[in-house]
């Protein structure tokens, strides 16, 4: 590489430009924020650390190492990031059920070296695995820019070949015990992100707003189905997501709080989804949470930062654009039959090795696939 890391920060201070880097479970993003007229600079910059890297082994063992074990530490100090990798390894198993941070039984530095990193950097950063995206800058100026930058981004890798299997939807249960804090997520297959095609079920996301668990109103308990029945537990928290992925989804149900009221609560949870099978659900009710699944969604696509991560992610896995306009309006469009119908099934094998009467053995869900259950904290009383 032709700039070191303190060249690179010192232009990027010149120009007034920012530089940050991330991981989720499907993307490696690195972005960067400048003046316009900056976009060939920054073109290049981008271009040069995808393709010519150096990996050193000083610098992995003295400074990425240390950061993975504050990682591996920060991990292990909060249930709710512990029952969240859980449960997307008890719902996918690999893949999407990979934890996102190294945990503290991984051998990582048995595997790990400045030399496999660059292999796997080359497949990771193979041409057909980026998309450039931008906001604010003029397409084809952009276009010539990527053009002239990115012609030395290679093909693939001889060393390494990324997995890009279909993610699979297990289900199961794993119990974590942990002393500082309590968490139990239950979770469903869900609906995959707006660019996936037929696999988006825009009705799951407004299951998710119906279920709820979150007021969107300061000082009142919400429309929500959760958020009316952990009104009597004070001491839970509850709240509803749709996890969307590239080829999958996962909708979470996260409890959090002491551990006597999550295990009531749970209860409530079930409950709940219970009514949706049965069609126990007003039209109002569904009306409300098509409204704020609509806005939530509207509202997230907004986010220069989502929307850019939506549309590279689109564009890279279906060659389709993030189209924002349109996911509102097939939310909008979603009928209260939608809702019902993909309420309806059976969940099986849940809590069936327990008798804690909050959890029943066999209870009405979203769909005819069994539970991922991820249970962190006082286990005598989860």
């Amino acid at each position: 590489m032709k700039r070191s890391a303190l060249r690179i920060t010192r232009e990027s201070e010149l120009l007034g430009g920012e530089l940050s880097a991330y991981h989720n479970r499907e993307n490696l993003v690195l972005r960067a924020r400048f003046m316009k007229e900056d976009l060939p600079y920054f073109t290049e910059l981008l271009a040069e650390i995808i393709s010519k890297t150096r990996y050193t082994t000083h610098e992995l063992n003295e400074e990425v190492m240390h950061v993975m074990k504050l990682d591996q530490k920060g991990l292990l100090g909060s249930p709710l990031n512990m029952a969240m990798n859980s449960v997307h390894g008890v719902a996918f198993h690999h893949g999407l059920g990979t934890p996102t941070n190294a945990t503290s039984s991984s051998p990582f530095q048995k595997y790990i070296d400045a030399q496999a990193i660059a292999d796997y950097s080359e497949a990771a950063y193979a041409r057909k695995n980026i998309a450039v995206v931008a906001n604010g800058a003029d397409h084809q100026e952009l276009a010539k820019w990527v053009k002239e930058f990115f012609n030395d981004t290679k093909t693939a890798s001889s060393v390494y070949t990324i997995n890009n299997e279909p993610s699979k939807y297990f289900g199961g249960e794993e119990r974590i015990a942990h002393a500082s804090g309590n968490v139990m997520i239950l979770a469903f297959p869900g609906s995959s992100s707006f660019t996936s095609g037929q696999s988006f079920k825009p009705e799951l996301q407004v299951l998710a707003a119906l279920l709820g668990g979150e007021s969107s109103i300061k000082w009142s308990p919400g429309f929500s189905l959760l958020s009316k029945a952990a009104a009597d537990f004070p001491l839970a928290h509850v709240s509803t997501v749709n996890q969307a992925y590239t080829d999958a989804g996962l909708l979470t149900v996260t409890i959090t709080g002491k551990s006597q009221d999550i295990a009531k609560a749970s209860k409530a949870v079930v409950d709940a989804l219970k009514s949706v099978a049965s069609g126990n659900v007003s039209d109002e009710d569904i009306t409300k949470a098509t409204a704020l699944a609509k806005f939530r969604a509207l509202e997230a696509g907004q986010q220069t930062q989502a929307g850019l991560e939506a549309t590279g992610m689109g564009l890279i896995s279906n060659k389709q654009p993030y189209q924002i306009d349109q996911l509102g309006d097939k939310i909008g469009k979603v009928t209260a039959d939608q809702v019902k119908t993909v309420g309806s099934g059976d969940v099986r094998d849940y809590k069936q090795r327990h008798a804690n009467p909050c959890l029943p053995q066999a209870a009405k869900s979203l769909l005819d696939q069994k539970a991922a259950v991820s249970s962190v904290g006082d286990l005598f009383v989860l």
